[in-house]
């Protein structure tokens, strides 16, 4: 037993210890960067699993367990090379089987870690730039950019389009407008940013991001389309405006034999409006494509009902009198006048059109181009085309007084007058035309009916999912439960919890929607309508009475698509409201 000195003279002796710093602080330092980037690729494969339709959970699950394992090797190896290896393997590796997964079902423009995206990073992040040439002799890209001034016969008889063309950034913007067409946009838009170029394309009417390009790349592209629409390149702050022309040839399919003859169709011929604009950030381009190799479509191509299309038709061939549409920016309301135009006889009558800009050519049709800065407006146009005996008369837009006045005054004295108004919906499409100081007795004698309308994205047929509606749903609508079981709704639409995990579909790429289809809300103007305006121009009175007389709303059109299996109520909520 030890007694009560020893103790003592226990307690008072120093404690030995030894050296400390057990840990080395650049093993620590190692370990907490690699646990950051883990946590940031984890926390990437989560989101990303999920938007391209891979199981979550699995993957999740195995990022955890790679960098638990690698974790204990690096705390219980002896050895410094093992501990190092270990964690890098174990907290990595799962991912690269994730990135090889993911690869396997994703198109080719999104695949990780290939030579192309490589190289992309490389020019991203270390500035490094890669010579275009070889890129260019591997990559036959069968379009064929037509500059403003140049003749269509002779590819870069311009000099600037010669200069154009051996610059090696041409080869990226023959990819990505190749691609906008491939991808069916109408528009493209190039947003300079901080270190990189923004590209994306509007496809359904719904802005879709795709890869961006590095600063210097998106800035030479721009650059190269504004030569082509003969602009200012100098100039990178005050709106430009122009347009150019391109040609898409055919691609032989690559399933066919190599041996099987090309085929010999002309190629497609594309228009593109160019317009500029400075931001902060920089120069910043829009592109609005337009295929001039589309006929001119019918009113039975554009998703009328019959009734309403026979509507149309009757006051399409009236001698006289106003036909309106209105509806949003990109609405289609100028498709819709293009259809109409069909229905004439164009033969028989003398048709005259003021556009702005002239986006499809028409046969046996008079077409004018309105150019604001030559002094060539609408009200202008529209005064001297009178004078040259038009039996049928399209104007573009009506935007001022005047331009509204001598269309109504048309209207009255033998013309059938074509136009678009930006208004909400039918009825208020009267409140506009007021605004602009038109007389209501003007607008009652004059205008016959005004259809108001909407683009709603088409369900893509291969991918679209079957599914009960809430009788909620139905009841609002009133639809009977028992007469409309099921509706279809968006790949896109359908909650995660529900999602399987066949990979996006081909034919929509992803979006779930391909093609789009109008809804539409025609008012006709009886006597009763016309009175009204004449004596008390009341937007809520005059809706009451449409209504009354078989009027039926944006909404109730379009739910004739949902019930058909076209379109999905969220995207007739979207549209509509």
């Amino acid at each position: 037993m030890i007694d009560n000195f020893n103790l003592i003279q226990l307690w008072a002796s120093p404690f030995p210890r030894g050296e400390g710093f057990y840990f080395d602080i650049y093993s620590l330092g190692f370990f907490i960067v690699i646990y950051a980037a883990w946590i940031h690729l984890s926390a990437w494969v989560d989101e990303d699993s999920s938007d391209v339709g891979l199981d979550v959970s699995f993957w999740n699950m195995s990022v955890i367990c790679g960098a638990l394992v690698g974790g204990l090797v690096f705390w219980g190896s002896p050895k410094p090379i093992l501990c190092f290896a270990g964690l890098i393997l174990g907290a990595f590796l799962p991912v690269v089987f994730y990135i090889t997964t993911r690869n396997s079902v994703v198109p080719e423009d999104k695949k990780l870690l290939t030579p192309d995206h490589l190289k992309f990073l490389a020019e991203k992040y270390l500035k490094i730039r890669f010579n275009s040439e070889g890129v260019k002799e591997a990559k036959n890209i069968p379009i064929r950019f037509i500059g403003k001034s140049s003749d269509k016969n002779k590819p870069g008889g311009d000099t600037k389009i010669s200069r154009v063309e051996e610059s090696e950034y041409y080869q990226v913007s023959l990819e990505v407008i190749y691609e906008a067409f491939q991808m069916r946009a109408t528009d493209v838009h190039l947003e300079p940013g901080k270190e990189e170029m923004s590209v994306r394309f509007r496809i359904d009417g719904i802005m879709n991001q795709r890869e961006p390009l590095t600063r210097q790349t998106g800035d030479a592209m721009v650059n190269i389309l504004k030569v082509l629409a003969n602009l200012d390149i100098s100039e990178k702050r005050k709106p430009q405006d122009g347009s150019f022309s391109a040609e898409v040839f055919d691609q032989p399919d690559g399933d066919n034999d190599e041996d099987a003859p090309k085929k010999s169709k002309k190629p497609t011929i594309l228009d593109f409006r160019v317009a500029t604009a400075g931001s902060v950030a920089g120069e910043k381009m829009v592109l609005r494509i337009l295929d001039g190799s589309k006929s001119m479509g019918s009113l039975k191509k554009l998703g009328m009902r019959d009734k309403l299309k026979d509507q149309i038709e009757a006051i399409v061939n009236q001698p006289h009198g106003m036909l309106i549409v209105c509806g949003p920016t990109g609405a289609g309301k100028s498709t819709t006048l293009y259809a109409c135009l069909s229905e004439i006889d164009r033969f028989q009558k003398n048709v005259i059109t003021l556009e702005n800009p002239v986006e499809y050519q028409i046969e046996n049709v008079t077409q004018i181009e309105i150019n604001p800065k030559a002094g060539k407006t609408f009200a202008s146009e529209l005064r001297s085309i009178l004078r040259q005996d038009p039996d049928v008369i399209y104007v573009g837009e009506i935007r001022d007084k005047e331009t509204a006045e001598i269309s109504c005054q048309a209207a009255q004295t033998g013309h059938m007058v074509f136009t678009t108004v930006h208004a909400n919906d039918s009825v208020t499409a009267f409140g506009r035309l007021l605004d602009l100081g038109v007389a209501p007795f003007m607008i009652a004698n004059s205008v016959s009916a005004i259809l108001s309308q909407r683009l709603v994205r088409i369900l893509c047929p291969k991918c679209k999912v079957k599914y009960r509606p809430n009788p909620e749903i139905l009841k609002k609508f009133n639809l009977s439960p028992d007469k409309y079981e099921f509706f279809y709704k968006s790949k896109s639409e359908v909650k995660p919890e529900e999602k399987d995990d066949s990979p996006p579909c081909n034919n929509c790429s992803g979006t779930g929607f391909r093609g789009r289809s109008g809804v539409y809300e025609l008012l006709v103007l009886n006597e009763n309508i016309k009175n009204l305006i004449r004596d008390n121009p009341s937007v809520g009175a005059i809706r009451e009475e449409a209504v009354r007389t078989g009027m039926k709303y944006l909404q109730e059109d379009g739910l004739r698509q949902v019930v058909a299996g076209n379109t999905s109520i969220q995207e007739i909520l979207r549209v509509c409201k």
